[in-house]
């Protein structure tokens, strides 16, 4: 096995100089050249491109990849925010695929799924994150159209890796917020452990949203008897409670916070939390059980995924891998009676809560949703065949959400409101689509400066959704081709189709809408399109410092909206919908890094993204006409001073430029553009112990990254990690 993995390094450096630039790679804490820094397959990494990066004190995958320019995120909350937060050039979670060590983590079903759920992933387990901006990868194709990021955990080794890491800190008190987590893994003869355990909380910062999860995941890894061949086992736990956001705006609508124009919109309802919208529970008609939240409202999560995989090398040249998973996920959600609140929510004639029948603090809703049961199958070949590398495979993927159990609910506060509920709230079924994947791609060194890149891609999508049953199917070419330039000159660029089904959230939402009652909702629903350019060039100064360019277009056909939109233009009467549109993302980023002095570097990031909105049927007067939450302009820049052998101090600022946003069918608000400064300082106390102490947003700059919801002010803390 060393001998083949020997093998294959020396193909990798031989190729090193026409490797794509669409790809990058951050290598967290160290880079290891031993046999264990491949977990499988014929790694094409160019590790001088790499970037060697620390985790500290970053929560999760999300935390740790903010900086980049081209990634926008837009959380409600400082901790927990499980829900469409992260983008990469303009797309959002559901078109993004996070797959950890191949498989993917991404939240499927129908109820308050169509995210990415991060915290699944805690940072000491993984040994490196690679990100593919763009879908010029003919192996992830659907649900790909914004890009990939991959989370590889380490491979077990002979020798023992132990790390536990703690972090405390806050806001207003020392221990508003903990993260402490520990990674373990080692190879005893042809068996291997790994082991990633990790515990967060977070005391409210906005009203009512305090946050803890758990997590733990156990792999082990098995050498068979056939040289080369492997066969793992994955479990992945995590229980997450969350307390949903209650409303802090005395606007007198307590379910929605839609209209800033209403008197109280900008007046606390109590001083001690800051000024913030409200949430409700995702999924079901809105009834007040669901809108109107009460103190001490949450939900309760747990997921479990599990995976099995087999890999075997043939030869010195044919690698092979099969895979299977499968997603588990469950929530709790309940919520308690808030009367004062209720009261205000009485806007219809038909609404005949009585307040004498329902005491504060009652339960009022108790549900149970099994939000995903998906599972899917993946077989993959990459062979090297003189100057070709070419991967194939095919997959499956059964998306699936189970039913609503409602264990209880107050008839009472949940009567009849705008849309004529009658207090009810019955149980409900699932829903599934399934998608099937055939891919090739092939990448020919035609010389070792010059490497052209061939693929496509065959997707089918088959929705056996309630109201919406439909098939669909797509053929996606890729082409592309690096240059390398001189030794320290790269060029690449990437032409291409990508090809996006709808979410289950998604299809149901518009299976849902279309009675009769939206007329631009009765065509269906379409997949979506994209023709895309993908262009790079870099300049390496040495290893660790470089210059680098990077330009892409994409026009997507169809292009998915999913909002609450008005029944008529003239009612104010809504429905949640999803709808096609059409949308153009274009972008241009300059990166680089570059050493100052000997013990003195600097990076930075600058980025103009534009997006174009177009023939939006709920905004016919194209009131916005950019995608939301993009802002044209967004940069950072950071150094890092090595003050001694053991003491080093960082330093950074993020910039962040107006983001729109369409709060209603008729309003846009422009959040504003805010910058941020964050410094710590880390100090060895032995060589296996770290000391840290750090402090964010040092102004106490003022700024949302979600239209509603202030993000957290200054805080500050102080971590430790210790590795055997």
């Amino acid at each position: 096995m060393k001998k083949l993995l020997t093998c294959l390094m020396i193909m990798i450096a031989a190729s090193a100089m026409a490797d794509s630039l669409m790809q990058d790679t951050y290598y967290l804490d160290s880079i290891t050249y031993e046999d264990t820094a491949y977990s499988g397959g014929t790694d094409t990494l160019d590790k001088t491109d790499a970037k060697v990066v620390e985790k500290n004190r970053s929560n999760n995958i999300a935390d740790f990849i903010s900086k980049d320019p081209e990634i926008s995120m837009k959380r409600k909350a400082a901790f927990g925010d499980s829900g469409d937060v992260l983008s990469i050039r303009g797309m959002e979670s559901k078109r993004i695929l996070l797959n950890l060590d191949g498989r993917s983590i991404s939240s499927t079903g129908n109820v308050g799924g169509n995210y990415i759920d991060f915290g699944t992933i805690p940072l000491d387990s993984i040994d490196r994150i690679e990100i593919i901006k763009g879908g010029s990868s003919a192996e992830y194709g659907n649900s790909a159209l914004g890009g990939v990021i991959n989370a590889y955990t380490a491979h077990p080794a002979k020798e023992p890796e132990l790390s536990i890491y703690g972090t405390l800190g806050g806001w207003d008190n020392a221990d508003d917020f903990h993260n402490v987590r520990a990674a373990y893994s080692q190879q005893f003869g042809a068996v291997g452990v790994s082991l990633g355990v990790s515990h967060q909380q977070a005391e409210e910062y906005l009203l009512n949203n305090d946050y803890e999860s758990f997590h733990i995941a156990p792999k082990v890894y098995l050498k068979t008897p056939w040289d080369g061949g492997e066969l793992v086992f994955g479990y992945n736990y995590t229980k997450t409670r969350r307390g949903l956001i209650r409303t802090n705006r005395a606007d007198g609508v307590p379910g929605s916070d839609s209209d800033p124009n209403l008197a109280g919109f900008n007046t606390k309802i109590y001083g001690d939390y800051p000024l913030s919208s409200g949430e409700t529970f995702a999924g079901g008609t809105p009834t007040p059980s669901m809108t109107v939240i009460g103190d001490g409202a949450y939900w309760t999560k747990i997921r479990q995924l599990l995976d099995v995989k087999y890999s075997q090398f043939l030869g010195q040249n044919v690698y092979v891998e099969a895979s299977a998973y499968k997603n588990i996920e469950d929530r709790t959600e309940k919520n308690y009676a808030d009367i004062e609140s209720r009261l205000l929510a009485q806007t219809s004639p038909m609404d005949n809560f009585d307040a004498t029948e329902t005491a504060e603090g009652d339960l009022v809703l108790d549900r149970d949703v099994e939000v995903d049961r998906s599972y899917g199958f993946k077989l993959k070949t990459e062979i090297t065949a003189g100057s070709h590398f070419i991967v194939a495979g095919a997959e499956q993927k059964h998306l699936k959400s189970g039913g609503i159990d409602v264990n209880y609910v107050d008839t009472n506060y949940n009567s009849a409101v705008q849309n004529g509920w009658k207090g009810t709230m019955s149980d409900s079924g699932g829903n599934d689509a399934r998608t099937d994947g055939l891919f090739i791609s092939d990448a020919y060194s035609v010389t070792e400066r010059l490497t052209l890149n061939f693929g496509a891609r065959y997707d089918v999508f088959d929705s056996d959704v309630e109201g919406a049953d439909f098939t669909e199917s797509a053929v996606t070419p890729k082409l592309g081709a690096t240059y390398a330039i001189t030794h320290s000159d790269k060029v690449s660029l990437f032409v291409y189709q990508n090809y996006r089904t709808p979410t289950l959230p998604e299809v149901y939402w518009n299976s849902q809408s279309n009675a009769g009652q939206i007329a631009y909702l009765e065509g269906g629903l379409k997949p979506e399109k994209a023709n895309a350019i993908d262009a790079a060039f870099r300049h390496s100064f040495s290893r660790d410092e470089f210059i680098q360019l990077s330009a892409y277009y994409y026009d997507v056909d169809d292009y998915i909206m999913h909002k609450s939109v008005p029944v008529s233009l003239t009612s104010t009467k809504t429905s949640w919908a999803a709808y096609n549109a059409q949308a153009k993302f274009l972008g241009l980023t300059l990166t680089g890094a570059h050493g100052i002095t000997k013990n003195l570097s600097g990076n930075f990031g600058v980025t103009y993204q534009k997006t174009e909105k177009e023939d939006d049927p709920a905004d016919p007067d194209n009131n916005l006409e950019k995608v939301d939450y993009i802002p044209d302009y967004k940069a950072q820049a950071g150094l890092s001073w090595k003050i001694t052998e053991k003491t080093w101090l960082d330093v950074g600022a993020t910039y962040i430029g107006e983001r729109e946003y369409a709060i209603n069918a008729e309003d846009v608000a422009t959040l504003d553009s805010y910058t941020t400064f964050d410094a710590s300082i880390r100090h060895k106390l032995t060589e296996k112990l770290t000391l840290e102490l750090y402090a964010d947003n040092i102004t106490d700059e003022d700024y949302e990254e979600s239209w509603g919801y202030p993000a957290l002010g200054f805080n500050m803390g102080v971590s430790v990690k210790w590795t055997l």
